[in-house]
């Protein structure tokens, strides 16, 4: 009954901050320490032998650090949380609860330096889902491979080249993102940027001098940014002037 009611606190904790507009983040302080520390023990039990006692290993997914700011920087404890619960340990993840997996990632924000609150993790997947992986200083530099967001009116190069002009900065995203609400559509300033679009399927002919929205993986070289497409969907039918 005392958990029920924790959770219940921490639900309304959550929805009254969002509700008044504040952002939701991990520097909230999402867990307790107490969860943490049985976290710690379920890591160590099951999760060291692959990820490393500092949370390093593998050097693809890093649990700690910059490189794991690098990976799930603007996802929310939502995904960070389903990623474990459904992948985690790997070939048999149901013999973990789910209750021992909200310890690890709770585990997971101590050792990353996010503040301890006064509730635990909650156990509702939509509350974890309004809370944001952030850095305390502002989102850092888009590196390569970054999930990206971005708009701007579509422009044909040759067969098969594409580009967005006009366009803003990329902005990091999630794959489930809510899709932008004509975000250039309504402001008369455009951007300034060009970025390439990478593999764009099927043919975008239809749409060019659209306003599109290209949601894909950042590629940074010489040539300037360019956009490995992931999804591109159209805006307005007209392009900001």
């Amino acid at each position: 009954m005392r958990l029920f009611a924790v959770s219940l606190a921490c639900s309304a904790y959550m929805t009254a901050e969002r509700a008044e507009g504040q952002d939701v983040s991990v520097w909230s302080g999402a867990y307790t320490a107490a969860q943490a520390n049985r976290g710690k023990a379920v890591y160590a039990k099951h999760c060291s032998r692959c990820h490393g006692d500092d949370l390093s290993e593998p050097r693809g997914y890093p649990l700690a650090g910059e490189r794991f700011m690098d990976h799930w920087e603007a996802h929310t404890l939502g995904h960070l949380f389903r990623r474990i619960r459904d992948s985690m340990p790997p070939g048999d993840a149901a013999s973990l609860a789910d209750s021992d997996k909200r310890d690890v990632v709770a585990y997971l924000l101590q050792q990353n330096g996010f503040p301890a609150g006064s509730a635990e993790l909650a156990p509702d997947d939509d509350v974890l889902a309004t809370v944001e992986i952030t850095r305390r200083i502002g989102p850092g530099p888009l590196k390569t491979g970054a999930l990206v967001r971005v708009a701007g009116c579509l422009a044909q190069l040759r067969e098969h080249d594409w580009e967005l002009t006009g366009a803003r900065e990329p902005t990091r995203t999630t794959l489930d993102a809510a899709p932008a609400s004509g975000d250039q559509r309504s402001d008369p300033i455009a951007g300034t940027r060009t970025v390439r679009l990478l593999n764009a399927f099927p043919s975008p002919a239809a749409h060019v001098g659209h306003t599109m929205q290209a949601i894909g993986f950042l590629v940074k070289d010489s040539s300037g940014d360019a956009v490995n497409v992931v999804s591109l969907r159209m805006l307005a039918p007209t392009c900001a002037r």
